[in-house]
């Protein structure tokens, strides 16, 4: 079993200059290896983090920047029956060694078990990589040694902290106090021995007497840098550039410090390649993929939805989604739970659609901010895979947004996949087929692809035409927009306006969601907005009827069906929404989703509702909890 490093906090120290709160890393080069997702357990958490929500969304925050910090190729840890193996690591909660048989480890995935408890003496936290035994052929025993990578590549370990240390869980400053010892930063220095600083057969093997002898460090230094007396930390007092490093051993109370360069050159020197977030995330080059007049898999008779079909809410913090049926207005939970991406417990976000063509709802999956962007589609009938991950935006971190709707009117939905803030408004569009996304479509909405703050988007039938037309949104740092493309001429990678771009919030400087689905049931589907995060959940609903009636006029100046707040005017957190007909009568009911991580609630609202208010409509907490990862998100 590897051994532990300790962080210990202490007083102020005379002189020591709090640092900005936020990772300071080295700039990313040009490259194709992925990030890696630092997925955290807290299965064997004694109740510190269930019962303290924010030092969880702190140390999520840790193990999103610092992975997303890192490459590369690190092979999946599958056991067989013949090649098994222990994963053994120090418990989190408690004393002693735990063991796992058998765990499984995702590519590019590091495992992370974390806990809390009352620790003795000095040490406010404890961090490490965990070990294990095996059994089986020389290329399993090389894998896991090495899961293919050059560098440090352990499958993950344990972190535990002392629950009686007057802690501050905030995610800026405010409030950082002598008093008190920053988590953010125990977690970034103990998250850091985790991956091999002080720890690591790399690390040991650059250590000549009392110094580190890393080049990547030695260049960031100037020279061989000292270390503290256990050989695991820098030498107390150590800076580079005038920044206090994340891994002196004393870090005082009362000031957060950050990554410096050298850390982030340590890891080098251990065979991560680390990347900088100094630089904006440059836009994707779309593909652009030769017009085609009709699909190019065989047709398919459509088996229409019948009955009742689920909707899907994502946002519970054990990485689970939750399906639920409607009726009038009223949520039932059916049960059942799917686990997109195993391990993760970030943002999910999730569109529904029928991908196969047998009348069943089945599910897509994406993930928020800080791993590598990938899609995931699951057959609604049993769960199983219809589409395995597959990464979009190769290198891209900043999350994705779903939509689902039939662009090319042959049968089977299509995947309308946008990135979020950090990239340029990048619309793709993709027909299943064969287990596999097909790219159907590629554009930049709005025509700026200088942008950078990220696209929304939903899809739907508005003009009656029977090809899903496609709604961009912008995700947040400018006036909140909507554009509305023609999904006929999408399906032939044409970017066509149906209507002109409109702004439905004058002044509003938000992200905005919107939903596509026929409320009424006259066969042209209504176009719903809300803002998210920031001002309260209004909802504007537009006639798929005024909207096609009216090619030439901008929405903002058209009637509006439904204008009401579909969650509480007091809670400025904004709502996510979703258009889905689910008990087969031909109408869409809307669904209202609160984006308050701290009010998990949703509404369900039929087109009676809507037009009246919005009144009626119970308001319901899905997962029988206030607290979710990001709020929540339907489809």
């Amino acid at each position: 079993m590897a051994a532990r490093t300790a962080y210990h906090a202490h007083g102020p120290r005379t002189g020591a200059k709090p640092n900005a709160p936020f990772l300071r890393l080295e700039l990313l080069e040009s490259r194709e290896l992925p990030a890696i997702l630092i997925q955290l357990d807290f299965s064997y958490d004694n109740g510190f983090f269930a019962s303290h929500a924010d030092a969880r969304e702190v140390l999520d925050r840790v193990a999103s920047e610092l992975g997303n910090s890192l490459t590369a190729n690190l092979g999946a840890i599958t056991p067989s029956d013949a090649d098994t193996w222990t994963a053994t690591f120090y418990n989190p909660a408690g004393a002693g060694e735990l063991r796992i048989p058998n765990l499984a480890v995702g590519a590019n995935a590091l495992k992370v078990f974390v806990g809390a408890r009352p620790v003795p003496g000095a040490e406010a936290g404890l961090g490490g990589p965990g070990g294990y035994w095996f059994a089986g052929s020389p290329t399993w025993a090389n894998s896991l040694l090495t899961r293919g990578h050059s560098g440090y590549a352990p499958w993950g370990g344990s972190l535990s902290f002392d629950s009686s240390v007057n802690w501050h869980f905030g995610q800026t400053t405010s409030g950082l106090t002598g008093a008190k010892a920053d988590f953010y930063t125990a977690a970034t220095h103990e998250m850091a021995h985790l991956l091999g600083i002080g720890t690591a057969p790399q690390w040991t093997a650059a250590v000549r007497g009392s110094t580190f002898m890393g080049a990547n460090s030695m260049a960031a230094f100037g020279g061989p840098v000292p270390l503290h007396a256990d050989g695991a930390h820098w030498a107390d007092g150590t800076t580079v550039g005038g920044q206090v490093t994340a891994l002196d051993p004393i870090l005082p109370r009362g000031t957060r410090v950050a990554f410096s360069t050298l850390d982030a050159a340590a890891l080098r020197d251990l065979g991560w390649n680390t990347a900088t977030s100094a630089a904006p995330t440059p836009t994707p080059t779309p593909t652009t993929p030769a017009p085609v007049a009709e699909p190019t898999r065989p047709p398919v008779t459509r088996v229409p939805l019948e009955g009742i079909q689920p909707v899907a809410f994502t946002g519970n913090t054990n990485g689970t989604v939750s399906l639920f049926t409607v009726s009038g207005s009223v949520l039932t939970d059916t049960g059942r739970r799917l686990t997109p991406f195993a391990g993760y417990r970030g943002a999910i976000r999730v569109a529904s659609g029928d991908f196969n063509g047998d009348g069943t709802t089945d599910y897509a999956f994406t993930t928020g901010a800080g791993p590598q962007a990938v899609v995931q589609l699951l057959n609604g009938h049993d769960g199983s895979i219809l589409v395995n991950q597959t990464v979009v935006f190769h290198g891209f971190t900043g999350g994705l947004f779903l939509a689902t709707g039939d662009i090319d009117r042959d049968g089977i939905d299509d995947l309308v996949i946008s990135a979020d803030a950090g990239a340029g408004p990048h619309i793709q569009t993709f027909r299943v087929v064969g287990g596999a996304l097909q790219l159907q479509s590629s554009f930049f909405a709005f025509d700026n692809p200088a942008f950078r703050g990220g696209a929304r988007v939903a899809a739907g039938d508005i003009n009656r035409d029977g090809f899903a037309d496609v709604v961009v949104t912008t995700g947040g740092q400018a006036e909140g927009r909507v554009a509305v493309y023609s999904g006929a001429d999408l399906r032939n990678n044409v970017a066509t306006r149906l209507t002109p771009d409109f702004i439905p919030f004058a002044g509003l400087w938000s992200a905005l969601n919107a939903a596509v689905g026929d409320m009424d049931g006259d066969g042209f589907a209504e176009l719903a907005i809300s803002p998210d995060r920031g001002v309260p959940a209004h909802v504007k609903v537009w006639s798929g009827v005024t909207l096609s009636n009216n090619p030439s006029v901008q929405a903002s100046a058209l009637p509006l069906t439904a204008s009401f707040y579909g969650l509480p005017p007091s809670d400025p957190s904004g709502s996510r929404l979703g258009l889905k007909n689910t008990n087969g009568d031909g109408r869409a009911e809307l669904f209202v989703a609160s984006a308050n991580p701290r009010n998990a609630s949703s509404r369900v609202f039929t087109f009676e509702q809507a037009i009246a208010g919005g009144v009626g409509a119970p308001d319901v907490f899905p997962f029988g909890t206030q607290f979710t990862y990001d709020g929540i998100y339907v489809g």
